[in-house]
C-alpha cells in the first residue's frame, strides 16, 4: 500500500477492493476498537477511532436535538453513513459505494490528520478548496473566526 506524505497530508491509493492503509503514523488510536468510516462535513470522510465516535459528535455538534429538524437531518446523516469496522492486519479499511460517491474517492484520496480523527478526500476536491482559502485571503477565514469568538 502506497503513501506518499506532503506535510500534514498524506496520498494514499484503494486496493481493487477498496480498501486503504490508515498511515502507520496515524494508526495507533485505532487499533483498540477499529474506525468509524461515515460521511462528513464538506464532501469528505471521517475515519474516526470507534470509541470516540459519540464523543467527537457530540462535541462538534453539541446535544443534538430530536425536536428541532435541522438537528434530526444532521443525525441521520451522520448515522447513515457511518460504518463501524476493525482494522485488518495491514491497517486497512474498506470505503463502501455510498461512502465513496458522497466524497467523490475513486482510486486515490489524501488522509488530513484533524485533530482527533482523520478526514479522506478526493485530492482535486481538497486541491481546490485550499486553493480557494488562499485566493480569497486565508487570513479573512481566521478574522471572522477570531471575531466570532470575541
Amino acid at each position: 500500500m502506497h503513501h506518499r506524505s506532503q506535510g500534514g497530508i498524506i496520498e494514499c491509493k484503494l486496493d481493487n477492493r477498496f480498501r486503504f492503509a490508515i498511515p502507520a503514523r496515524l494508526r495507533a488510536p485505532f487499533l483498540d476498537r477499529g474506525a468509524v468510516v461515515g460521511w462528513w462535513l464538506d464532501g469528505c470522510l471521517i475515519a474516526c477511532p470507534a470509541e470516540n465516535w459519540d464523543a467527537l459528535v457530540e462535541q462538534v455538534f453539541g446535544n443534538l436535538d430530536v425536536l428541532d429538524e435541522n438537528s434530526r437531518w444532521l443525525s441521520r446523516f451522520l448515522l447513515a453513513g457511518a460504518v463501524e469496522m476493525d482494522l485488518d492486519k495491514q491497517g486497512r479499511v474498506s470505503l463502501n459505494q455510498a461512502q465513496r460517491e458522497h466524497a467523490g474517492i475513486d482510486t486515490e484520496l489524501k488522509v488530513v490528520g484533524n485533530r482527533g480523527y482523520l478526514e479522506l478526500w478526493n485530492p482535486e476536491r481538497l486541491d481546490e478548496r485550499f486553493a480557494a482559502m488562499r485566493g480569497g485571503g486565508v487570513e479573512r477565514y481566521a478574522r471572522k473566526l477570531a471575531d466570532g469568538r470575541s
